[in-house]
């Protein structure tokens, strides 16, 4: 170790001559790698410009042959071969015309035929002009005819619009189609054929020519193409510099190249070579084409020397597929290289200059950091003992470093275990895996052979988990030892070494003894220093100092770990406590009418049993549905709380059985009851005075009236009861019924609340005795709403719900009226109200992060997946699938209840039809329902909480067809 360190250097000379030779050889190599890669870019730039070039070109050709070849085909089918005049050859001129003006490049069109007639198209330009001076062309001439029939020679002169300007008789004009090489090779061969480039005759330009023979096999049609365009496509082309692109065929005859070079073709009878270019490239290029013809069968790349001895790069490939031409583009290699050498001194400049620059920064700082380093060391020793300061863990061999690494290493350890320790906890969200977290972080930690967590619990500590020799140990065989743990009560901790006696007296259900070993127990307190638990570890014979290092640490693990031990409780406490109050609410709100008892705890039930359905389904709609023990605990807590808003709902609207029924003052009951002994005793009086058979005269008057009231209130006592449907004849005869009077003699306005004289207050008392209406609608009957209960439209619950006037019309003939079911307009809103009162209760609620979707899910299950429920009128995609579960829970369970007033409880079978109705109605959740359904929980369900009667027979094939139906 001692010549170990003498070899050390300076940490400052170390760091200067690094970075010094690193910086030198990334210069090299950079200045290497970028003459390589510039090399390489320049030969595939040329490459992408060869590419495109090829591509450009061909496609400028593809788009001059492909209309000639339609063009072509078009008058091979038509019956200009079977035209035997000129004047009938002269009806096709339009459709000649038309082609020849499609494309600037076409030249000529025409047509030979088997006896020597020619009829051809030519467009007038500049050039053929001025190859026709012999010929007297007039004035406006934009197209010619020349015209061979029957020996004789003939040209026709028309403007632009086709309008013949003269024609006159050629003698001179002798031409035979038949002797032509096109006419020959269309001849001799089955569809459209293109002949080898040539100069054409009138006009000196390249080009070639394409011709096809007529189905009959009397005529030839030809068409005079110039590839003069492609030079001129070149020189427009982005090439790389002392470039130089040729189109050539597999003869080496020059079709196009730059303008700039092209040489005048006046000068030539037949298209020049490659040679003739007079470029020594092109002599070496046309030198290997000749010698090695396969060169032109697929692209190629290959380097010339010239005479000169300059290379040049060559890339060579067909102008297009079954093209006869061939393109190259020829690029000078020392154009390449002398681009890359200077962009690569340019790197070599700058590397220099930076390095010349860094120099004396280097030295600077490398000096300056070895200053801190000798006092760095001694901070390692407090920083292990969670006496934190700032400092880095360099890795290095150097001197003043050298002690650093082995104290920062360590710390680097006791920081991380404690770290991933607190992320470890904060992570566990359940008590079980809390507990189990705890004693396995802390073992690693403190690099333990096992150990075991105690827990306080009914006065005394139970074992929660162990873990012995890498493997969990079951909790019956470490059982609380009162005598060796006793003083941990009153000490912070207890230490101690443990010999082969004490592990037999103590220890020895943990396994057979391995070894002189030390305990640690370390008591778990909570923030007011109780003893709620104990961290025993049994760890391996180390030394003073590093079991001083792992008590320190497992004194800091173990307060910890009783903080979140005791937040966990907490935690499980208050939703223990939350729970317990949402059941208590729920049931107080089933206990305030007998008639929904049980609803608010069957549809929590209902709802858990479709929510889980919905989870284990592997495919389908809900394939990718899961949730959370946080997500659980919101469903399960808005299922409690769905109607949590009734609590606000009145009694006597909720439990309504009849029309009538309502909060009564039966003072006015009584006062009926003075006015029927009012009317007896003056009965009474009135009979004493007739004898016994006027009386029974009078009886017998007056029987077929009391038949007919008798019938009318039993009309009445039917319509009250809400049974049926309210027809428009039963609504007739009940006004009918409603404007019969009675003679009060008696002061309504006696014996009543207060409340109920303020409704009075607006019309006056009528003088006694008055006749009444049988059944009346009077001002007192209407009940104002508080301004306090109206919802405005743009309310900030976004409820989108119709509020009636009026908060009850205790109207006679208003609710004797009501046309089905026995709730009014109004009674109707106040039970709706009731989720209103839900949504308003729950959003009030401080509900933490993972609660905030509880009064969403809750507040929903009125909703309609149309749009049309309430209140919120959301439609299936607003509404979240918990919500759309609670839709469907709440619904089953309503049509299945046998404890509602104003209804018998549906067998499954007439409920599930009823949803079915629901689903095509675009009221609930389609594929929910199928859920439902094909998952047998209604089955479960009604073994659980309906009568055994009310189980019968599903079909559940066509009960899902006839909603898939129409869906």
């Amino acid at each position: 170790m001692t010549s170990a360190k003498r070899s050390l250097k300076p940490f400052h000379v170390h760091i200067a001559t690094f970075f010094i030779m690193l910086f030198t050889l990334l210069g090299i190599a950079l200045l290497s790698i970028q003459f390589k890669q510039n090399m390489r870019q320049g030969v595939e730039h040329a490459r992408q410009s060869f590419v495109q070039s090829r591509e450009q070109l061909s496609l400028a050709l593809q788009l001059n042959e492909q209309p000639a070849r339609m063009s072509l085909n078009l008058l091979r089918n038509g019956k200009l071969e079977d035209m035997d005049s000129l004047e009938a050859r002269l009806s096709y001129l339009a459709q000649m015309v038309t082609v020849l003006a499609n494309r600037p490049s076409y030249g000529a069109i025409y047509i030979g035929y088997q006896d020597g007639d020619f009829f051809l198209v030519r467009k007038l330009t500049k050039v053929n002009s001025g190859a026709l001076l012999d010929k007297k062309i007039p004035i406006n001439s934009v197209w010619l005819v020349q015209s061979m029939h029957h020996g004789v020679g003939e040209f026709l002169y028309y403007d632009k619009d086709l309008v013949l300007i003269t024609r006159h008789i050629e003698p001179e004009y002798s031409f035979d189609p038949r002797s032509r090489e096109w006419y020959k090779q269309a001849s001799r061969r089955y569809g459209i054929v293109v002949n080898r480039p040539y100069l054409f005759f009138t006009t000196k330009e390249p080009g070639m020519t394409m011709a096809v023979q007529s189905i009959n096999r009397r005529t030839v049609m030809g068409l005079d193409i110039s590839v003069k365009g492609l030079s001129t496509m070149i020189g427009t082309l982005d090439l790389p510099m002392q470039s130089q692109v040729v189109i050539f065929d597999e003869k080496a005859t020059l079709l196009a190249t730059n303008p700039a070079d092209m040489p005048s073709f006046k000068q030539f009878t037949k298209l020049p070579t490659l040679a003739m270019l007079g470029h020594p490239a092109m002599d070496a290029l046309q030198q290997q084409i000749i010698t090695h013809p396969t060169l032109l069968g697929s692209p190629a790349e290959i380097y010339l020397s010239t005479v000169s001895g300059h290379k040049w790069l060559v890339s060579l490939s067909p102008l297009g597929e079954d093209s006869p031409f061939n393109i190259a583009l020829m690029v000078s290699h020392e154009q390449l290289q002398k681009q890359a050498r200077h962009e690569a001194f340019i790197v070599l400049r700058w590397a220099i200059m930076g390095l010349l620059l860094l120099l004396p920064v280097i030295w600077w700082v490398s000096k300056r950091t070895a200053t801190p380093l000798i006092a760095l060391t001694k901070e390692a020793e407090r920083i292990q003992h969670f006496d934190f300061g700032e400092s880095r863990m360099p890795e290095s061999a150097i001197r003043e470093i050298d002690d650093l690494a082995r104290t920062m290493s360590s710390m680097r350890r006791t920081l991380g275990n404690f770290m991933n320790m607190g992320r470890a906890l904060a992570a566990e969200h359940r008590f079980d895996s809390l507990n189990s977290r705890i004693l396995h972080e802390t073992i690693a930690a403190v690099q333990a052979k096992g150990g075991c967590l105690y827990l306080a619990q009914q006065h005394e500590m139970q074992p929660v988990y162990a873990r012995w020799q890498q493997a969990d140990l079951a909790v019956g065989l470490v059982p609380w030892q009162q005598a060796l743990l006793s003083g941990l009560a009153s000490s912070q901790r207890i230490s101690l070494t443990v010999d082969k006696q004490v592990w037999a007296q103590h220890l020895s259900s943990w396994g057979p003894f391995l070894g002189s070993c030390q305990l640690v127990a370390e008591p778990l307190r909570n923030h007011r220093q109780v003893l709620i638990g104990c961290l025993l570890l049994i760890l391996p014979r180390c030394s003073e100092q590093e079991l001083a290092s792992r008590i320190s640490l497992i004194e800091a693990l173990a307060g910890m770990s009783a903080s979140a031990i005791e937040n966990q409780r907490l935690l499980e406490e208050q939703k223990q406590l939350l729970e317990s109050f949402i059941e208590l609410m729920a049931g107080a709100i089933d206990a305030k009418s007998p008639y929904t008892g049980g609803h608010c705890q069957r549809v929590p039930e209902l709802t858990r049993m479709l929510t889980a359905a919905a989870c284990a389904q592997l495919k389908g709609p809900f394939a990718g549905f899961t949730l959370n023990d946080e997500e659980w605990e919101a469903i399960h807590i808005a299922s409690w709380l769905h109607d949590c808003g009734k609590v606000t709902t009145p009694e006597f609207v909720v439990d309504k059985a009849t029309k009538l029924e309502t909060i009564y003052d039966r003072i006015h009951e009584i006062r009926t009851r003075f006015e029927v002994l009012k009317r007896d005793v003056y009965i009474e009086c009135l009979a004493a005075y007739l004898p016994q058979e006027v009386r029974s005269a009078c009886r017998d008057e007056a029987a077929p009236r009391w038949a007919e009231l008798d019938q009318e209130f039993a009309f009445i006592a039917e319509c009250n009861l809400g049974g049926e449907l309210m027809a428009p004849e039963k609504i007739e005869r009940l006004n009918t019924i409603a404007r019969r009077t009675w003679l009060r003699t008696l002061d309504d306005r006696l014996g009543i609340s207060r409340e109920e004289l303020k409704l009075r207050q607006g019309e006056p008392a009528p003088e006694l005795p008055f006749l009444e209406p049988l059944l009346a609608d009077k001002s007192c009957h209407l009940i104002p709403r508080p301004e306090q209960e109206r919802i405005d439209e743009h309310n900030s619950w976004n409820f989108k719900v119709k509020v009636p006037h009026y908060l009850y019309n205790r109207g006679e003939r208003y609710n004797l009226a009501i046309s089905r079911g026995t709730l009014t307009e109004e009674e109707r809103y106040k039970i709706n109200e009731h989720i209103i009162q839900t949504i308003r209760m729950l959003e009030r609620l401080p509900f933490p992060r993972h609660l905030r979707s509880v009064p969403e899910i809750a507040g929903g299950h009125h909703e309609r997946m149309d749009g049309r429920g309430y209140p919120r009128q959301l439609t299936g995609q607003q509404m979240s699938v918990p919500a759309r579960i609670m839709v469907i829970a709440d619904i089953f369970e309503a049509l299945t209840a046998s404890d509602r007033p104003y209804k018998s409880g549906k067998s499954v079978s007439q409920a599930l039809a009823i949803m079915a109705n629901m689903v095509r109605e675009q009221h609930i959740d389609p594929n929910l329902f199928t859920l439902f359904v094909s998952s047998g929980i209604w089955r479960e369900y009604a073994a659980r909480f309906l009568a055994p009667e009310q189980l019968d027979k599903v079909n559940e094939a066509n009960l899902l067809a006839s909603s898939i139906a129409s869906g």
